[in-house]
């Protein structure tokens, strides 16, 4: 049985390199995600992926001829989210 401290870290690094807070709010940002993404999502959604990624790129714009590199976003949002739930 962990104690809270033991939980709390162990949750922490389940998250990591995001915070919980942002972890939470990612998860809960990606239920509502399925053909579109608004464009009040974009910023976040894309400083997600550079952590995740560990490299800073450069934000794509929102136009359609830069759907494959949103799509590769949420698909990878999705992966990382799925894989720290289980």
């Amino acid at each position: 049985m962990m104690d809270s401290v033991t939980e709390l870290n162990f949750i922490n690094m389940n998250t990591e390199p995001l915070s919980i807070e942002d972890f939470d709010r990612l998860k809960k940002e990606l239920e509502g995600i399925k053909a579109f993404l608004p464009e009040h999502l974009m910023g976040p959604f894309w400083n997600w992926c550079n952590q995740i990624r560990g490299r800073n790129q450069n934000q794509p714009c929102s136009c359609k001829t830069s759907a494959r590199h949103w799509g590769a976003c949420v698909e990878e949002l999705r992966k990382f989210v799925r894989e720290r739930s289980e």
